[in-house]
């Protein structure tokens, strides 16, 4: 399975390719300008087979509709932030002078939900509290036999930090409740791929994340 990183926006929001043995691939969040990810596919021979994203705001989405044009790749989205596509006010780009409007998905998603796509398996993690739709994606390559262990977190952890809760919709005691949940019960070598800055372990956030650390229970 391979893992590219692309940083397509003003916003810093990380778009990932990821893609299995088949040529197919998924791509995680297209937050701006299109152009890297086709270049990207056009080099790697990729076929998009799904657009999954892990939350609904505005720049984790900005290039949604040109790539689902140009792809013909279905969205996916928890049913919780479907209604963010369409609307820019609560996707929030009506507030950044650049409104954003999709189409529906073609998939609403809930947590636990499996999917086989291009040869990857994606398992769902609802993780609330940055939105009231927001996941993490536990994907691996289907049919491995040693299973890599690596979770797309979005706007739920970061590399020592954890997703702003004061958008509507937010709070911070369900955002650590879902981590406490969701996240840390992954072992302390799994990757995570966050949806700004750069990639982190469970087992580094568990021990040195000022969120985590300092809140009882958590540990």
């Amino acid at each position: 399975m391979r893992v590219e990183r692309l940083v397509i926006n003003e916003m810093g929001t990380n778009c990932y390719i990821v893609s299995g043995g088949d040529g197919g691939a998924v791509v995680i969040d297209p937050g701006g300008s299109i152009e890297p990810i086709e270049e990207y596919l056009q080099k790697r021979g990729l076929v998009v087979r799904a657009i999954l994203l892990t939350h609904g705001h505005a720049d984790h989405l900005m290039g949604l509709e040109a790539l689902r044009e140009r792809t013909g790749a279905p969205v996916y989205v928890h049913e919780a932030d479907a209604e963010m596509l369409t609307d820019p006010a609560k996707n929030l780009s009506a507030f950044m002078g650049r409104p954003v409007v999709c189409r529906p998905a073609e998939h609403r998603l809930k947590d636990g939900d499996v999917l086989e796509i291009g040869g990857l398996m994606v398992k769902v993690l609802h993780t609330p509290g940055h939105t009231p739709g927001g996941v993490c994606l536990d994907i691996a390559p289907q049919g491995a036999s040693i299973r890599p262990k690596v979770v797309f977190t979005g706007d739920t952890l970061f590399a020592g930090s954890i997703g702003r809760t004061d958008f509507p919709g937010g709070s911070y005691e369900v955002l650590l409740a879902s981590i406490r949940k969701s996240l840390l019960p992954y072992e302390d070598d799994t990757v995570i791929y966050p949806g700004h800055e750069e990639d982190s372990t469970i087992g580094d956030e568990r021990r040195y994340n000022p969120f985590l650390r300092d809140e009882e229970g958590v540990r």
